[in-house]
């Protein structure tokens, strides 16, 4: 199988439908906390990655084979980012309350990225 044909394959299949859904959020997301007063820069970033690029991977990690639809795969997608996006600013508010700038970005982006891959092989 060509390169060609395997990204051919790969532009009809539920995980670019997951991954292009998830890199549109991060990206929504990303650019709303980039502009509000209440958020610190680095939030931003964070929050794009998270979105973009640990929800994508933990569809391909854990979700493969029970989300076989597109429909399906795209509505997960939103949901997912969602949550690892709540996730982060809750963990990463509190800790900042207590330690800090630099530790609440860190804490909350390494904290949700595995919480999500726990929680992900946990419930599957």
């Amino acid at each position: 199988m060509s390169a060609l044909s395997r990204f051919r394959s790969w532009l009809v299949s539920v995980e670019f439908a997951v991954t292009a859904t998830a890199v549109v959020v991060a990206l929504a997301a990303g650019g709303a906390l980039a502009f509000s007063h209440v958020a610190v820069e680095r939030d931003a970033f964070a929050v794009v990655m998270l979105a973009g690029v640990a929800v994508p991977n933990v569809y391909t990690d854990s979700w493969m084979e029970t989300v076989d639809s597109h429909l399906a795969g795209v509505a997960w997608a939103l949901a997912a980012c969602v949550v690892v996006v709540a996730c982060y600013l809750l963990v990463a508010t509190a800790v900042r309350s207590v330690a800090g700038e630099p530790a609440g970005t860190v804490t909350g982006f390494v904290l949700t990225w595995l919480l999500a891959l726990v929680a992900s092989r946990t419930a599957t």
